[in-house]
């Protein structure tokens, strides 16, 4: 057959780029989820994996597995990222949803202590390990399906992936609320706390069944000649610099959740704030940061990313003492410190995503952007509960995870200048490349 196409009409390409986007935000929507229910069933994780006589508090032991699977999400963004530039964003973003999924089922059901000995917390490792691996893929590849899906409106297509990740979190935080006031704690010890995994699973399945009714990205399509056959070389070969600027912003986002959505349920539950006050907190949290993200991600398609990314680097480390020592001091209204966090989290929510994928061409771009967020973000997030733990530990300070949070905003505020912007034209054309 002789000829070309006759170009896709402006309607159907619209609504199949909304499709596009939203099948992709389950990328990083299961990636939270599964961060946020250990997060909130820590203890009994630990509990039900680990022997009080282990000589650790098995808080602290449950939050370093916690951490070791995120110290293997660099390892799968390198894997999954080199595979996605040499062969393609969909094959690769559809099959690693496959293996996270089970891995969460698995963790589900998996037996305790008392009844498999040591086996349980090897075998709860192995698996973290596994899923953190997985999903080391997951959230790249949505963004960099956003990115090069909505040229025009690059920023808030980022930020409705960042929605559907908070939309999973509002989740887990709605599970939680529900076994708090509707299970005892005997019940939760039990068998409640794996209620949550199992959902994950369930949507680790289905969004495998989405993913593969998603086209190839039309920016990859295009590419030809310019896909590189040796993307990781290239990569850290010409793009050092992008990839230490990505990897330092991402980690004021990493800090930033580990400390106050994954660590925070635990640290108040020993201040002794109701399990069902920090629940109802968390979900005005997420709300309103989900409503927020939205906002300054638009507004990043308008204005410079970099300065909205900036402003959220210097409030990060203005609020962070006041957090922790007015909640350690039982001084605020939960609710209320909780929802200035979200306004304060979203500057640097709504842009760091977009932010980074710009800084990498198509021909790198998976393995750019799968590198800096994981390395930054990943690891950030995973070791933060662990970190801050250990601070108070040593310390005696409640609020010693403040520190934490105050050092990485310095540094992501160095960050903010070296961060680049593409530019469109009107009919989506890249033009160029500039410093904003």
């Amino acid at each position: 057959m002789t000829g070309s196409s006759p170009p896709m009409p402006t309607e159907t390409r619209r609504a199949r780029q909304r499709w596009t986007i939203i099948v992709t935000s389950t990328g990083g929507a299961l990636e939270t989820f599964d961060v946020v229910v250990y997060g909130f069933f820590a203890q009994e994780i630990g509990r039900a994996f680990f022997p009080a006589s282990a000589g650790l508090s098995t808080v602290t032991l449950s939050f370093a597995v916690f951490a070791l699977g995120f110290l293997a999400r660099p390892l799968g963004g390198i894997f999954f990222g080199h595979l996605g530039d040499r062969y393609g964003r969909r094959r690769v973003f559809a099959w690693s949803a496959i293996v996270a999924a089970l891995s969460t089922l698995l963790i589900a059901i998996l037996p305790a202590y008392r009844m498999w000995g040591a086996a349980a917390p090897f075998l709860l490792l192995a698996l973290r390990l596994t899923q953190g691996f997985c999903v080391g893929g997951e959230l790249p590849g949505a963004i960099v399906y956003a990115v090069e899906t909505a040229r025009m409106k690059p920023g808030f297509s980022c930020g409705i992936v960042f929605f559907a990740v908070n939309m999973a979190l509002l989740l887990a935080v709605g599970i939680n609320l529900v076994e708090q006031r509707t299970l005892t704690p005997a019940q939760i010890d039990t068998f409640g706390w794996r209620i949550g995994f199992l959902a994950g699973g369930v949507i680790g399945l289905f969004s495998f069944l989405l993913r593969r009714t998603l086209p190839e990205t039309d920016a990859y399509a295009r590419a030809g000649d310019a896909r590189e056959q040796k993307p990781l070389s290239v990569l850290l070969r010409d793009y050092r610099g992008p990839i230490a600027v990505g990897m330092v912003a991402s980690m004021l986002v990493g800090l930033s959740n580990g400390l106050i959505v994954t660590h925070a349920p635990a640290w108040l539950r020993l201040l002794h704030y109701e399990p069902q006050r920090i629940a109802a907190a968390q979900t005005l949290h997420v709300v309103a940061i989900s409503a927020c993200m939205l906002l300054i991600a638009h507004i990043g398609d308008v204005l410079p990313r970099r300065y909205l990314f900036r402003a959220g680097a210097v409030l990060s480390a203005l609020f962070a003492p006041v957090f922790y020592l007015t909640l350690a001091r039982h001084q605020a209204d939960l609710r209320v410190i909780f929802l200035i966090a979200a306004v304060v989290a979203s500057f640097a929510n709504g842009t760091f995503a977009c932010a980074i994928a710009e800084l990498f061409p198509v021909g790198v771009r998976y393995s750019g952007v799968a590198m800096a967020i994981n390395i930054g973000l990943g690891t950030s997030m995973g070791v933060a509960p662990l970190a801050a733990n250990v601070l108070i530990a040593r310390t005696g300070w409640m609020a010693a995870p403040a520190l934490l949070l105050v050092f990485g905003a310095a540094l992501a505020f160095v960050a903010s200048f070296g961060m680049r912007q593409l530019v469109y034209g009107k009919e989506g054309a890249l033009c160029r490349l500039k410093v904003r």
